[in-house]
């Protein structure tokens, strides 16, 4: 049987648990058994406040993931000012201490469209490659974060035959 192939470009995969993750796994998980072989593209490192290694069992044999360091400025907030109690990383629950308005501002006007911005031209250097390597014909992004985006739309525009879903999951909830 020859397969579709198809890359999902994600920043929540398992280990990482949560609703982000829940979508992208299982729809990974049944494309073979419809044709398709899916590609997964995260970073290697990420941040993410829940865990569930349960999850990696979920993860189909025939799905390929490829992961890449991210740098994090999240990490350096940790590291200066110690670990968010927050459940959603990225996320400042207390918006009235001068500090976390002082960050709020910082991602919300320097991080544009967020943190994982930093993450987006070596991804599309590296994918540009693997992509023409396996003879990728679609590609998925999944957000937030929105980054995941702006890697698709810049692999798109090196290759106008791909095909690019984006996936706009809902953040409103996690606002």
């Amino acid at each position: 049987m020859s397969f579709k192939k198809v890359l999902i470009i994600t920043y929540y995969w398992p280990p990482a648990g949560g609703s982000g993750v829940q979508r992208w796994l299982k729809f990974s998980k049944y494309l073979p058994e419809n044709g398709w072989k899916p590609y997964v593209f995260t970073p290697d490192s990420p941040s993410f406040e829940i865990k569930d290694e349960d999850l990696l069992s979920d993860i189909h044999s025939q799905t390929e993931v490829w992961k890449t360091p991210i740098w994090e400025p999240y990490k350096i907030k940790d590291k200066l000012l110690g670990k968010s109690k927050s459940s959603n990383t990225g996320i400042i629950q207390d918006k009235t201490s001068t500090k976390n308005k002082m960050l709020n501002w910082i991602r919300g006007n320097i991080f544009v469209p967020d943190p994982k911005v930093f993450w987006v031209k070596p991804s599309i250097k590296l994918l540009t490659e693997k992509i023409k390597k396996e003879g990728i014909t679609h590609i998925i992004s999944t957000g937030p974060p929105h980054s995941m985006h702006l890697i698709a739309l810049g692999l798109k525009k090196k290759n106008v035959d791909l095909k690019w879903v984006a996936d706009f999951r809902d953040p409103w909830s996690e606002l």
